[in-house]
């Protein structure tokens, strides 16, 4: 699972300005797999909580790892 986990994150980062955030939810996260797929500070783009209801006690922590102030147009595409 580890070895998809950074071949998707080459895929996403590649050539481009994308920072990815690694959020675990529960007890049965692989903390090495948000690892090696989260962007470089790790220490603060890997988030982990113990349950869906504590989400918002990272809310703050999830957007100044998310955030830069920097807005990038999105195109959107229609779902069929």
């Amino acid at each position: 699972m580890q070895a998809e986990a950074e071949k998707l994150k080459d895929i996403l980062v590649d050539g481009t300005r994308t920072k990815l955030v690694a959020l675990g939810i529960g007890d049965a996260v692989n903390v090495d797999e948000l690892t090696s797929v989260a962007s470089e500070p790790r220490q603060t783009n890997v988030i982990l909580v113990p349950h869906f209801n504590n989400l918002h006690d990272v809310r703050e922590q999830l957007k100044d790892a998310s955030c830069t102030g920097q807005l990038t147009p999105v195109t959107s595409v229609p779902v069929q």
